[in-house]
């Protein structure tokens, strides 16, 4: 039961990672993949941590709910996870000599991602499913889909981004390229938080929409951005 409920919150990744993978016209090594995911994966909790210390802070102050909410949904989560993501590949790939061309960045942030994104899904499954009954039921099958579609290709998505703007500074030597794409993750990902609470867990029509629509059109843009690169690099 337990080894299935981790395959499952794996499984997610593992689809979108086929995905975008065929985005990379010269494939990367699997074993920088599988690093850069299992160190997606390691600094999931560093995160977490992070984040509780930040929220718990808040304690200490009296803001209104709404610079609240910005704090907690757009800084203390969103900019800290995007942050995580980068150091993982920063630290596991940057500097090594397969890291050669502008679509690596968003691969290996991608990669990154999905790892971050593979120990939420198997937290969330093993906290709303009941493992006393020795199988997986039909409602862990419900909330792996449910996050394949919706968390998980978040963070497909928004470490996309980052990736974009790290491969600009990288390759293309652009000044403050990385705030500026942790600045726009950081929106896209503290806007997906907002609406998915408005939606009350994807039950209220309206903010689902909104949801499915941001992701939707960001998807779009992270198509573009991939384009993008490959143009500017080999023209």
């Amino acid at each position: 039961m337990s080894l299935g409920l981790i395959a499952l919150g794996i499984l997610p990744s593992i689809v979108w990672l086929s995905v975008y993978l065929r985005e990379d016209d010269r494939p990367e090594p699997n074993r920088y993949i599988l690093k850069v995911f299992f160190l997606g994966v390691l600094v999931a909790p560093i995160a977490a941590g992070i984040e509780f210390l930040l929220i718990s802070s808040l304690k200490n102050f009296s803001f209104s709910p709404l610079v609240t909410n910005f704090l907690i949904f757009f800084i203390f989560v969103a900019v800290v996870e995007e942050l995580a993501k980068l150091a993982a590949v920063k630290i596991g790939v940057e500097r090594n000599s397969v890291f050669d061309e502008p679509t690596d960045a968003m691969i290996y942030l991608i990669v990154s991602g999905l790892g971050f994104a593979a120990l939420e899904n198997i937290l969330a499954l093993f906290h709303f499913t009941d493992i006393s009954r020795g199988v997986i039921t039909g409602e862990a099958f419900q909330i792996a889909g449910l996050r394949f579609i919706s968390s998980t290709l978040l963070h497909v998505l928004a470490s996309a981004i980052v990736g974009y703007f790290l491969a600009r500074k990288h390759f293309f030597l652009e000044k403050y390229s990385i705030l500026k794409g942790i600045i726009i993750a950081a929106l896209i990902h503290g806007a997906y938080n907002t609406l998915t609470l408005a939606s009350n867990s994807f039950r209220d029509i309206v903010p689902t929409i909104a949801v499915m629509t941001l992701l939707g059109v960001t998807a779009i843009i992270v198509s573009s951005l991939f384009y993008k690169l490959k143009k500017d690099f080999y023209r």
